[in-house]
């Protein structure tokens, strides 16, 4: 373990000491040129774990919805490895692609590959990297009473967070580009409310996803993470 995370609380959970340090954003999900300075944190064994099981899922399928170069290059040299070790995942996946049309953004129709995907572990292991973030950038934990909200959103909804949350006044403001582009995020944080924070991340060039294999329509290809009191969110739902 390194030195500098000894004895330090966990990043993502705020409550266990820390075994080891980890990369916010996973190593595989870039290639091996592409792995300098990546943001890390500490982490429990407990957290490591959970967070683990995210990422060997997400790096042997988000490269398939890729958009940036990088993502089809670790489509071929990387995910057949990937899923040569995970025979059950691999049989998923092959079972369940479809041949579907979708358009073009142009009003064009064309036909491309479908696989089966979780979206529910992906908004999961963006809610653990925003966690991250916020104490990799700021110092700052989630302690009880916060938590972290991820969705999926179009190019639509992004401007519509963009006009009511990151061009307000904030305490801070964050932008990284990691790897060429391969992950792009930006994070705010709130004036009155270092806990309060705002993350938009576009992940390969923006995902390719659908909802329906059937009849698919595209659906959100950046994620946007919310962090702050539980109560809050809790108001806005009803």
């Amino acid at each position: 373990m390194s030195k500098k995370f000894k004895g330090q609380r966990c990043a993502y959970c705020s409550k266990r000491e820390a075994v080891t340090g980890d990369h916010v954003f996973a190593r595989e999900f870039f290639l091996p040129s592409a792995r300098a300075n990546l943001p890390q944190v500490p982490i429990c064994a407990e957290c490591n774990n959970e967070k683990s099981k995210l990422e060997h899922y997400l790096t042997a399928v988000l490269p398939f919805g890729g958009r940036h170069a990088d993502a089809s290059e670790n489509l071929a040299s990387m995910v057949p490895k990937r899923l040569g070790k995970n025979a059950k995942l691999h049989r998923h996946l092959m079972g369940g692609q479809q041949i579907v049309s979708v358009s073009d953004g142009e009003g064009k129709s064309e036909e491309t590959i479908a696989i089966p995907f979780d979206g529910a572990k992906l908004e999961q292991l963006f809610s653990m990297i925003a966690r991250g973030l916020i104490w990799y950038h700021w110092h700052v934990y989630l302690e009880d009473g916060y938590e972290v909200q991820t969705r999926t959103v179009t190019a639509y909804g992004l401007e519509q967070y963009q006009e009511k949350l990151f061009r307000k006044n904030v305490r801070a403001r964050v932008n990284r580009n990691l790897g060429n582009s391969t992950f792009v995020y930006e994070g705010v944080q709130a004036v009155d409310d270092p806990a309060v924070t705002v993350w938009k991340f576009r992940i390969y060039g923006g995902l390719a996803s659908y909802e329906d294999k059937i009849a698919p329509e595209m659906l959100g290809s950046h994620l946007v993470s919310m962090t702050g009191p539980s109560a809050a969110f809790a108001r806005e739902a009803r």
